[in-house]
C-alpha cells in the first residue's frame, strides 16, 4: 500500500491516479448498457442516453461514496458502476415485455420499475450486514473475491485477443493484438516494481496511453466517427 486511509497524496500523483481510475472503470461501466440496450432493441439514441445517464450516476453515486454523506457512504474510494451480476435478469425481464409485443421503450421502463423497486431491498438489507459477518467469514469473502477475479480473467483474455468483435470476424489471436496487449501488460508489471510511488500509481494510465500510441500506426485506431461528429 502507497497512501493510507487519511493521507492525501501529492496533485501530481491524485491526477494520474484519477485517470487511471477512469480508464479503469469505463467499459465496465458502460458495457452492460450497451448489452442491454442491444438485446431489447433500442435505437442507437436512446442506447447513447443510457450509457450516458450510466457514467452520470456512476459519479454521483461514488462521490457520495467517496465523500460519506451523513450515514452514507464507505469513505472509500470505491467505484460505484452497473453490475454485470445483474444482466441476465435484466435482459429477461426486457425480452418478455417485447415478446408480448411490447417496444423496446416499454420494456426500458419496465427494466426501471424493477430495478427501482429492487433497490429499496437492497437497503433493508445493508442494515443487516453486521449479523451477516458473523456467518460469513473472512475466509468465505476472501474466497468470493478471489472467484470474481477468476471469472474476469475470460474477459481479460478475450480483450487481449481482440475482443468479442474478433471473434465474429475471425481475426482473434492476431499477433498485433497480442503483441500490442502484451506490450501494454509488460509496461504495467515492470512501472510497478520500480520504487517511485508515482510511476506505480500512475502505471494502467501510462501504459494504456502508450498502448493507444503504438496502435495508430498499426492501423488499429478509427478516427472516422470522430470526424463525422464535426460535421453534424
Amino acid at each position: 500500500m502507497i497512501y493510507g486511509l487519511e493521507d492525501r497524496p501529492p496533485a501530481r500523483e491524485s491526477i494520474f491516479a484519477a485517470i487511471q481510475h477512469v480508464f479503469a472503470c469505463f467499459v465496465g461501466i458502460i458495457t452492460p448498457a450497451l448489452i442491454i440496450s442491444g438485446a431489447i432493441g433500442l435505437d442507437p439514441a436512446d442506447a447513447a442516453y443510457i450509457v450516458s445517464m450510466s457514467l452520470f450516476v456512476s459519479g454521483v453515486a461514488t462521490f457520495i461514496q467517496a465523500k460519506r454523506i451523513g450515514p452514507i457512504g464507505s469513505g472509500l474510494l470505491s467505484i460505484q458502476g452497473t453490475s454485470f451480476a445483474f444482466i441476465g435478469p435484466i435482459i429477461a425481464a426486457g425480452t418478455a415485455v417485447t415478446g408480448a409485443g411490447g417496444t423496446p421503450q416499454q420494456a426500458l421502463g419496465t427494466i426501471f420499475g424493477l430495478c427501482f423497486l429492487g433497490s429499496f431491498v437492497e437497503m433493508f438489507l445493508s442494515q443487516f450486514i453486521q449479523f451477516a459477518s458473523k456467518i460469513i467469514t473472512p475466509l468465505v469473502t476472501g474466497t468470493v473475491v478471489t472467484l470474481i477475479g477468476l471469472t474476469l480473467i475470460n474477459v481479460g483474455l478475450t480483450s487481449m485477443g481482440g475482443g468479442f468483435a474478433a471473434r465474429e470476424a475471425g481475426t482473434f489471436g492476431n499477433p498485433q493484438y497480442l503483441m500490442l496487449s502484451l506490450l501494454v501488460l509488460g509496461i504495467i508489471v515492470v512501472l510497478n516494481n520500480v520504487g517511485g510511488a508515482f510511476l506505480r500509481m500512475s502505471s494502467v494510465a501510462i501504459a494504456l496511453i502508450v498502448g493507444y500510441i503504438v496502435a495508430i500506426p498499426m492501423g488499429l485506431v478509427n478516427f472516422s466517427n470522430l470526424s463525422s461528429l464535426g460535421r453534424r
